[in-house]
């Protein structure tokens, strides 16, 4: 169990415990997300010494980072169970509301990482807002979501998502928050059609237990099945074009400290 701080109350969040267990780091969807999530860091420029993943949950995107760029991350959570499965690591690990704005951790970071969390929580821009006071002045972002609402399924309810996002919605997001967009990536094309096809196998399925849904919809089945998705995650990000489309975005930016909220 990695050593945790303990700076607010473990809560209930609007994610499922069991996808902890699902997302492992040779999980293709989860190396694809890092993929952009690097490419992301090296078009963005700038040094980091030691970043913020807000809602980290069991710390597998955390350690990944680490490992590939050699920079501390200090991981958050609500979930106490989440983040005692997470390994030690070269940063710190909280139990933290980030809106209890602990001073400690205020104006710290070089960059702070979202990565698929604000679709599970009601009032994003107030959660945006809490979580850039954690960086310094023109520190990063980045931020990772579902995308294309017609792909919202019964996975989508399991996970605790509350919407899916678009570009626009996205962008509109940062800039009320005072955030300087620097790119919106889409990605997950290929994806598209095994999406729609979930969502109308877990339709015709009509099985309200968690675990099964979620594994039925982010666990490849064997292991052709497998192969099949690492070959289009590496066909789609050697592309040297953005995708017009996909089934999650990411997107980076800075921010100036005078264009932060106090409200």
């Amino acid at each position: 169990m990695s050593n945790i701080e303990i700076l607010s109350h473990p809560k209930p969040v609007s994610m499922a415990d069991e996808w902890f267990q699902l997302a492992t780091p040779d999980h293709f969807w989860m190396q694809w997300r890092h993929q952009l999530l690097g490419r992301a860091l090296k078009r963005a420029g700038g040094p980091i010494r030691r970043a913020l993943e807000i809602g980290c949950g069991h710390g597998v995107a955390r350690d990944m980072v680490e490992r590939d760029f050699g920079f501390a991350v200090d991981g958050c959570d609500l979930n106490r169970m989440a983040l005692e499965m997470a390994k030690p690591g070269m940063g710190q690990l909280f139990v933290y509301d980030i809106l209890e704005q602990s001073p400690s951790l205020l104006g710290r970071y070089d960059a702070v990482f979202l990565l698929d969390v604000i679709e599970h929580i009601q009032d994003d821009a107030a959660f945006l807002n809490a979580a850039l006071r954690h960086l310094r002045p023109h520190g990063l972002l980045v931020v990772n979501v579902p995308a294309n609402i017609r792909l919202t399924s019964d996975y989508d309810r399991v996970a605790g998502h509350l919407r899916r996002y678009t570009p626009g919605s996205l962008v509109n997001l940062f800039d009320s928050c005072g955030i300087e967009t620097g790119a919106v990536w889409q990605w997950g094309l290929s994806l598209v059609p095994l999406l729609l096809a979930r969502k109308a196998i877990l339709r015709r399925a009509n099985t309200k237990n968690a675990e099964t849904i979620l594994q039925r919809g982010f666990v490849p089945p064997n292991r052709m099945a497998r192969l099949v998705l690492h070959g289009l995650k590496n066909i789609e990000t050697a592309l040297p074009f953005p995708m017009p489309f996909g089934t999650s975005i990411l997107a980076w930016g800075r921010f100036r400290s005078s264009a932060v909220r106090t409200d």
